[in-house]
């Protein structure tokens, strides 16, 4: 996998300089990667020189901004992994997503659940982005901190967290919703948040315990999915840091 961008290259030099392989740059004397060369030297990583089309074509066209970095693969958690964390705690929170295919979405919804102390997140195999250099870049880095979960199929996925303890809060508009707000999040939740299009699909909606709404200006029905995610992990640790 392929990295770009001088943010997420320092995140990943700063958190997991182990699955750098190479490192490619323009020009590594240029003062905007000070950081960047600073946190490689530490490490005894070398870099090498590539011209700016080169680095265009590694990249996929993606904005590189004269840095480029050969990494393993992204590796995944299993979900009983990610749940064993908080297996002996009162309270806790994994993002369930149902079919996020934006990956600036998935990226921007991994960055605010990174900055809010998520667990983990929980993505479907199919019909849905994984964790790819766009992703790494949208969420400036941030997916490289976060354990993510890979399932086969989301509604069973709830019925098997509801078994473990946790409780499952559905985001959804409608009469059937409760303003978030009025959710008590002193438990472990499982937040789940449906496709851009779609919403939360039927059978997923059925399985969560709640359905949660953001409230919102007259004339005004929805919210980007990226921004309603954040909203809501932000409501949930706010009750947290008052109990």
């Amino acid at each position: 996998m392929y990295i770009y961008g001088i943010h997420p290259v320092e995140e990943l030099l700063l958190t997991v300089p182990e699955k750098v392989l190479k490192i490619f740059c323009e020009d590594p004397s240029a003062a905007k990667f000070g950081e960047v060369r600073a946190l490689a030297e530490a490490k005894a990583l070398r870099f090498e020189h590539a011209s700016a089309d080169e680095l265009e074509r590694i990249a996929e066209g993606g904005n590189h901004q004269g840095v480029v970095v050969h990494t393993t693969p992204f590796e995944y958690d299993s979900l009983a992994s990610i749940l064993q964390v908080n297996a002996n705690e009162r309270r806790g929170c994994v993002l369930v997503l149902d079919q996020i295919q934006d990956p600036q979405n998935l990226g921007a919804i991994i960055r605010s659940a990174v900055a809010l102390g998520v667990t983990g997140i929980i993505i479907p195999k199919r019909r849905a982005a994984g964790v790819t250099p766009a992703v790494v870049r949208a969420s400036a880095g941030q997916a490289l901190k976060v354990r993510v979960a890979l399932v086969t199929n989301i509604a069973q996925t709830l019925e098997a967290l509801k078994k473990e303890g946790w409780w499952t809060v559905g985001a959804a508009a409608g009469e059937k919703s409760t303003d978030i707000w009025k959710i008590d999040f002193d438990m472990k939740t499982a937040l789940v948040m449906g496709s851009e299009h779609q919403g939360l699909r039927r059978l997923v909606a059925e399985k969560c315990d709640f359905q949660a709404r953001i409230p919102m200006a007259a004339g005004v029905d929805s919210l980007n999915v990226a921004s309603a995610a954040s909203i809501m992990l932000y409501e949930m640790r706010r009750q947290w840091a008052a109990l």
